[in-house]
């Protein structure tokens, strides 16, 4: 089972590179879009914080981050300087349940790196359209029967 397991994963990095680091404090948040991703056969790694996150890319070097802004430790933009300063093509999509708050820093991000914005809260759709778009491949048309599921913060 084991080696069956290793094989797909080795399957799925081959046929699609696109290597993913979810970053988030809400741990349930950060391991359901882990699994979203992963169930798109997505190679995914998740950090809680903005300097766990630029450890775990140090070792993994994610093609895409997707993180969280206000953060502890390290918040989204400071931990994506970080991760530059090692690999300037990074592609970042900042999450935030009021990016308006954020606007400039967002528009020179969209602007200077290619950056994307995502609202809080978000549906698997949205988000797998939105990695899709930042690295370029077709948008993989669903299955009417496909299970929609919608984050959403509770209040």
């Amino acid at each position: 089972m084991f080696l069956v397991q290793c094989l797909l994963r080795l399957w799925c990095i081959v046929l699609n590179p696109q290597t993913i680091l979810v970053v988030d404090d809400d741990e349930l948040l950060a391991k359901i879009m882990g699994e979203w991703l992963r169930g798109e056969g997505y190679p995914v790694w998740t950090a809680h914080d903005g300097l766990q996150a630029y450890s775990s890319y140090s070792q993994h070097q994610a093609k895409t981050i997707v993180t969280d802004i206000d953060m502890p430790e390290l918040d989204g933009f400071e931990m994506m300087r970080c991760i530059r300063a090692i690999s300037p093509r990074a592609k970042a999509i900042y999450m935030s349940g009021a990016p308006e708050h954020y606007r400039r820093t967002l528009v020179s991000e969209t602007q200077n790196f290619g950056a994307a914005v995502l609202r809080k809260p978000f549906g698997e759709i949205e988000l797998l359209k939105l990695i899709q778009s930042i690295a370029g491949e077709k948008v993989k048309p669903r299955s009417p029967d496909h299970k929609r599921f919608v984050w959403k913060e509770a209040v």
